[in-house]
């Protein structure tokens, strides 16, 4: 019978440590606030184009919300004009040379041809991702004019064709994770 009475009080002692210790380590100060608004959240994909140029050692898309562009070679066009000055500051880079080209694309696949380019060597990896995440983009934002015939930009598989033989087909996250 001492034993139960020595241990009640033990146990008792016990659960007021730990709860002690329970309530001072969740109350940190904060106080509970109420619901903020925040705005509406993220929703899919960036409105506009998407240009990718080479930051450092790796790919960068940079917004274009109203590009006017009405067909690939558009979207080219403008990846050729490079960054703008802002993007410049920061680093950003155009790698892709353009010369003779072609570009064509119906429905989840995009064909760059250009028979004096060179797409198989590891110095060619950036710029094959800009043209490959670019057109992918690019073919999903022509896409998007029509609502039954809507492109995700993951979706989308780009083809490099030279002189000698044909590269692909990519995906844009094929270089945006450095396995392109």
């Amino acid at each position: 019978m001492t034993r139960s009475r020595t241990t009640a009080p033990v146990l008792a002692l016990g659960l007021a440590l730990v709860l002690a210790l329970t309530s001072l380590l969740t109350a940190c100060g904060v106080r509970p606030t109420g619901v903020i608004a925040g705005g509406d959240p993220a929703t899919g994909l960036t409105r506009g184009l998407r240009l990718y140029f080479v930051d450092g050692g790796g790919l960068q898309g940079v917004s274009r919300p109203n590009p006017g562009i009405e067909d690939l070679a558009g979207a080219l066009k403008l990846l050729g004009e490079g960054p703008d000055s802002d993007e410049r500051r920061r680093g950003l880079t155009n790698l892709v040379e353009f010369a003779d080209i072609d570009v064509s694309g119906e429905g989840t696949r995009v064909t760059y041809r250009s028979p004096a380019a060179s797409f198989d060597t590891d110095r060619d990896r950036l710029p094959n991702g800009q043209l490959v995440c670019t057109l992918a983009r690019a073919q999903s934002y022509l896409s998007s004019r029509d609502e039954k015939r809507r492109i995700r930009p993951d979706d989308v598989q780009v083809t490099l064709v030279n002189a000698e033989r044909r590269f692909g087909p990519y995906r844009c996250s094929q270089f945006l994770t450095g396995t392109g």
